[in-house]
């Protein structure tokens, strides 16, 4: 928001002008702040540990910390921009709400029966997610929609009325409505939402029309029962942040970064909880696409490694890769087919369980293994000092030399090396018979490989090549690995942006304002009609207009649309972008040539002999942000600040001397030759034998990898 406009508060009084900007992104590990002076640009930064048991407890202690720099600054604040993994926690740790589940009659089972499919064919003891709805709490509606929206039997209200009745005697505290072909006709949803509000005003009621109005009758049913799971604690969650905001000072507006990329009101928020289950995530690729278009990068890997999980997303042309497939509450973390789906917009991120407190062990063959489990916040990794005894990756890397004890976190929490040598020792170097070193390195080295592993598979499913890619590297992890992971990716550029530690809380504040919808229309391409498609598109605008915040502009927002197309009689589709404006009776062939283009990079190949249907609509409602800030540091009146350090370069196998340098003391066109580190308070950068470091105008730090 300008800082020349006064905001309206809550109470409806003037606040005065509002100057700065405050995004908050919760992570396994960190809790990281960035506050914006949307006047000056300049940036205070500030992270502190996670609290678990009590996340927004941390988002208040963050809070205030920020005043010891910036006196009186929080009534100034025009917008908190937050990111939080609590629906997804929800879901995994099973803390959501008692929760029933009305559906069709005959359909009881759906979330159990499911695909049918198993995702591991040689696994005889095969195992899927416990439903979040106990059987009990399921009941069947009398009544039936046709695919085609038609009503063969209409709703036996009174069969309703004794259902609804049945779950309330049971103690459901949110119900989820989920009907077959609502997507197609929702009048009978409708009627059975307003039974449910006029037999228990008050109760949160999740319909899978409004949730989810999309063919695929499972994927609609478990993604409306997380709605339904996660909305009392979202309310509660979110109520609690407004107030411990307002405790403080702070008076103007909360925003929720959305699993899509976008940001959204606190209202949509506790509406759709299940959008924003992917929520913190999402804003670290934002802030990556954000300085790759600064850079003039076209094709970027973003690569966000920090303290619990790493994290790896394709950013083309400035857009970021998206998905409407997504699993949460696996039963094998990695293993695609084990969890829950979930079918809202999500940026599609590659997710592997390597970062800074990944737990390293000698596995019962004898072998070093590294991860997924993870030290977290609690204890933490045993350099912390906090009672943890594992070694994890930040213990190796500080063995090696590349964190420098006495500056983590700028010097607010200073590591210990002993507890990290000592973990080392016990639990790999004595059983595998190695120096410490040669552990340390072990453990780093296992954990690129293990990232290099899945980041190829990633990105040639997306049907590209890693060689073609800049990394983009962030998080707190992130620039330690991200140089000898790009030698062994085989990737020659890396970006390192400023104050990369704390790049997703900065991908909060440049995100666009946006909400998605889709609508199923399952049409023949050579028989889809414009102006039906146009009326379509129209319901869709309505739909999202009123769920973006009221205080937009109207002619602010973009619209995007987009068609979910397969060949006739496939099972899985290829979305395929829609021109702006209206459509015209080109239709076909501009959609069969958009569908070939990106279905021939996906697969290679097309078949011009088959014929296209349509299944979905989609549409991007989106206001873009002022995203022209750059947050570069402040110009440096000092000369680079040159130290040395012994760290262990890869190439010689020894400890070596390396060069150090403090970030904020380098100018722009600055040039170094590795080995080398680069220091800042969130992060460090580590510049290997042979690769070349220059500062571009934003501050991000440009390194070209050697083989």
């Amino acid at each position: 928001m300008p800082a020349d406009r006064a905001s309206i508060g809550r109470t409806g009084k003037p606040v005065g002008p509002m100057a700065f900007s405050l995004g908050c992104d919760i992570g396994g590990t960190f809790t990281d702040f960035l506050l914006l002076d949307e006047e000056t640009g300049e940036v205070e930064v500030h992270k502190r540990l996670t609290r678990p048991g009590d996340p927004s407890r941390a988002v208040s202690e963050g809070v205030k910390a920020l005043g010891a720099t910036r006196p009186g600054y929080l009534p100034r604040v025009g917008s908190v921009v937050h990111g939080t993994t609590l629906v997804s926690n929800a879901v995994i740790e099973r803390k959501g709400a008692r929760t029933g589940l009305l559906t069709t009659e005959g359909f009881r089972d759906v979330l159990e029966i499911g695909r049918e499919k198993r995702y591991d064919a040689h696994d005889l003891q095969i195992a899927y997610p416990e439903p979040l709805v106990p059987r009990p709490l399921r009941l069947e509606v009398p009544e039936r929609v046709h695919a085609s929206g038609r009503v063969l039997k209409p709703l036996d209200e009174g069969g309703a009325r004794r259902a609804v009745g049945r779950l309330l005697e049971r103690g459901v505290e949110s119900v989820a409505v989920c009907l077959l072909h609502a997507y197609g006709n929702a009048v009978h949803e409708l009627r059975v939402g307003a039974l449910i509000a006029e037999m228990a005003p008050g109760l949160p009621v999740s319909l899978s029309s409004e949730v989810l109005p999309e063919i695929k009758e499972y994927e609609r049913c478990t993604t409306t029962v997380i709605n339904a799971y996660a909305q009392p604690l979202a309310a509660r969650y979110l109520a609690q942040l407004e107030e411990r905001l307002r405790a403080l000072g702070f008076s103007g507006d909360v925003r929720i970064m959305l699993s899509g990329g976008g940001i959204t009101s606190v209202e949509t928020a506790r509406r759709f909880p299940v959008r924003i289950i992917e929520s913190g995530p999402a804003a670290g690729v934002i802030a990556a696409a954000h300085y790759a278009r600064l850079a003039g990068l076209d094709q970027v890997l973003s690569f966000d490694m920090g303290g619990t999980t790493a994290k790896m997303c394709l950013v083309t042309g400035g857009r970021v890769a998206k998905t409407t497939t997504f699993e949460i509450a696996r039963v094998h973390r990695f293993k695609r087919g084990s969890g829950i789906p979930v079918r809202v917009p999500v940026v599609d991120l590659m997710e592997i369980g390597a970062g800074g407190g990944s737990i390293a062990k000698v596995s019962g063959v004898g072998t070093l293994q590294v991860g997924p489990e993870s030290a977290a916040a609690d204890p933490g990794p045993a350099c912390y000092g906090q009672g943890g005894t594992l070694p994890t990756v930040s213990d190796a890397d500080l063995l090696l030399g590349y964190l420098n004890p006495g500056y983590f976190l700028g010097g607010q929490m200073p590591l210990v090396r002993d507890a990290a040598e000592r973990a080392v020792r016990d639990v790999v170097a004595k059983p595998l018979g190695l120096s410490v070193v040669e552990a340390a390195w072990g453990i780093h080295s296992i954990v690129n490989e293990n990232m290099v592993s899945a980041a190829k598979v990633y990105v040639t499913e997306h049907g590209q090549s890693p060689e073609n890619c800049t990394l983009v590297a962030f998080g707190g992890a992130g620039p330690v690995h991200a140089c000898d992971l790009a030698r062994r990716l085989g990737v020659r550029k890396v970006l390192v942006p400023p104050r990369a530690g704390v790049a997703s809380a900065f991908g909060l504040l440049v995100a666009p304002i946006s909400y998605e919808t889709v609508r199923t229309h399952r049409v023949r391409l050579a028989q889809a009609r414009c102006e039906e498609l146009e009326r379509l598109f129209a319901e869709m605008e309505k739909e999202a207009r009123q769920w973006l915040p009221r205080d937009l502009r109207a002619g602010s927002i973009r619209f995007e649309r987009s068609a979910d197309t397969r060949y006739a009689g496939q099972g899985y589709d290829t979305n395929v972008s829609l021109p702006s404006g209206r459509l015209t009776e080109d239709l076909v062939t501009t959609i069969r040539a958009a569908f070939d283009r990106t279905y021939s990079a996906l697969y290679g190949r097309v078949y011009d002999d088959l014929e296209l249907e349509i299944i979905n609509l989609r549409l991007l409602a989106a206001v873009p942000r002022q995203a022209a800030i750059g947050c570069p540091p402040p110009p440096s009146t000092r000369p680079p600040q040159h130290e040395e350090r012994l760290a262990f370069c890869p190439y010689k196998r020894d400890i070596i001397l390396h060069a150090v340098y403090h970030r904020l003391t380098l100018p722009p066109d600055f040039e170094i030759e590795g080995p080398a580190i680069v220091e800042e308070s969130e992060a460090t950068t580590v510049l290997g034998q042979g690769a070349r470091l220059r500062v571009d105008a934003q501050g991000s730090l440009l390194m070209a990898v050697s083989d």
